[in-house]
């Protein structure tokens, strides 16, 4: 996925990057490594930080790629300082899309690309199938709330950008092979998740079942979005 997201950004060289939810920096050092480009991840979380910086050196890319402390809402950097800005499955967690679809807009440079792909709640959901989908999903994996395509489109031609693609990655891909979705499957992990002793590999699958869930039934896709600075 990283580099779809890359060829949909243009990125190369010359380009200067910020991946915003970087997570402990995975996909920046790919990217740097894929594209040349330079890249600068953001994650909130102190502890996530030292393993973006450790992960680098080990990478062999921190000339390229560097990182620091903040939140999406609030991009610590000055006006019109990348030519790119891309997330990989981060602003589902952020509690204010719309601000930082704002930041990415103030932040970019005329002409600079937003890429990126993130989780998603299907269109036009009962209240019940929301409830019984969506609602465990967000309560597993710590997310706020779970947008729609059409609403991040829309919140990022609210901030200003043009929005060029706003795709439900099922059209793409096999999405579904990458979830829960087999029946048997599922029981198999609902067994080991009731055996395990250890209360993080049981939140874990509790997750990936939710996630397959809600997949299964149509609830719940990704979504790969490309939008532009004029």
């Amino acid at each position: 996925m990283e580099r779809r997201i890359a060829e949909s950004a243009d990125l190369d060289p010359e380009c200067h990057v910020l991946d915003v939810g970087c997570g402990i920096g995975g996909p920046a050092c790919h990217l740097a490594r894929l594209t040349g480009a330079r890249i600068r991840g953001l994650t909130p979380n102190a502890a996530q930080l030292e393993l973006t910086r450790r992960l680098a050196v080990d990478e062999k890319v921190a000339d390229r790629v560097t990182f620091d402390r903040g939140v999406a809402e609030a991009l610590p950097y000055p006006d019109n300082s990348f030519d790119a800005v891309v997330f990989f499955e981060s602003p589902c967690h952020f509690h204010d899309r719309r601000q930082f679809f704002l930041e990415v807009r103030r932040v970019l440079r005329p002409g600079g690309r937003l890429a990126g792909e993130d989780w998603l709640a299907m269109e036009g959901l009962s209240p019940l199938d929301t409830d019984r989908f969506i609602r465990p999903i967000c309560e597993a994996w710590a997310i706020p709330d779970l947008g729609t395509r059409t609403g991040y489109a829309s919140a990022m031609a609210a901030a200003g950008l043009t929005v060029r693609e706003a795709v439900d990655l099922r059209d793409e891909m096999a999405l579904l092979r990458g979830f829960l979705v087999d029946k048997a499957n599922r029981d198999d992990v609902r067994r080991e998740k009731d055996g395990t002793p250890d209360p993080i590999r049981k939140i874990i699958m509790e997750g990936l079942l939710r996630l397959g869930e809600a997949a299964t039934a149509g609830a719940f896709t990704l979504g790969r979005f490309l939008a532009v600075k004029a």
